[in-house]
């Protein structure tokens, strides 16, 4: 079975898309709150000589630019990742090209006999044993995929670093069920499901951030307001 290596960089104009359309989402958001927030420090500081509000509003304005770029970076990166395993269903082609390479049946290989005798010999795995083949086939496919641009790497490597630690986490379930590991019968499960669980992780990871940004942000900018007056009053006296 041969599995296509540019299930992302072949639609890669779509991932180009729906990044960038996140990133400039985000980045409006956070400077509209900077916008905000820095109205609200001239408004604190209005009392003051007029110098002292603007210099809290260019800084609430360089702050939430730079939140922007931050999270929209990640929320870019998150959503094309989202993308390419629910519309493009990159993780199911990962996962098999890493069973593929677990059970070493590669392009030019053997497959009735070689395929036949290795899946015979692997039918219950140790973990361990699982676990190295597993750790050898992401590294072939990594030096594989990672080639192209810098979005088709970062979509194909996060997502291929999600199939890992899902696969050994299905492996240990396995394990300590059945005392092995069946390769076939778990990557069967894994191409069914692999897809959708990888999307709800994916998405979840970008939360921390998000609340972190929505937090700090404000923060930030009060503590800020709150310094520059108190220098202010200071300088007044």
């Amino acid at each position: 079975m041969k599995v296509d290596l540019r299930a992302a960089g072949g639609h890669l104009a779509s991932l180009a898309w729906v990044a960038g359309r996140s990133f400039a989402g985000t980045l409006l958001i956070t400077t509209s709150a900077g916008v905000v927030l820095a109205g609200l420090s001239y408004f604190f500081l209005r009392e003051y000589h007029w110098s002292y509000g603007v210099l809290a509003i260019a800084a609430a304005l360089v702050e939430s630019a730079a939140a922007g770029v931050w999270l929209g970076g990640k929320r870019a990166l998150t959503v094309a990742v989202a993308h390419a395993l629910g519309k493009l269903h990159l993780g199911r082609s990962l996962v098999r090209l890493v069973f593929e390479r677990m059970l070493n049946v590669g392009e030019g290989g053997e497959v009735g006999e070689r395929g036949g005798r290795m899946t015979r010999g692997l039918e219950r795995l140790p973990l361990a044993k699982a676990d190295d083949l597993l750790t050898r086939a992401v590294r072939a496919v990594s030096g594989e995929i990672g080639q192209g641009g810098w979005l088709r790497r970062k979509v194909q490597g996060r997502s291929l670093e999600a199939v890992r630690k899902y696969t050994l986490a299905r492996f240990r379930d396995e394990g300590a069920s059945h005392g092995g590991i069946d390769l076939l019968k778990v990557k069967d499960e894994l191409e069914q499901t692999i897809d959708s669980a990888l999307m709800q992780k994916v998405r979840g990871g970008l939360r921390i951030p998000m609340v972190m940004a929505m937090i700090g942000l404000p923060l930030v900018v009060a503590v800020q307001t709150w310094l520059i007056g108190h220098f202010a009053s200071g300088k007044s006296l």
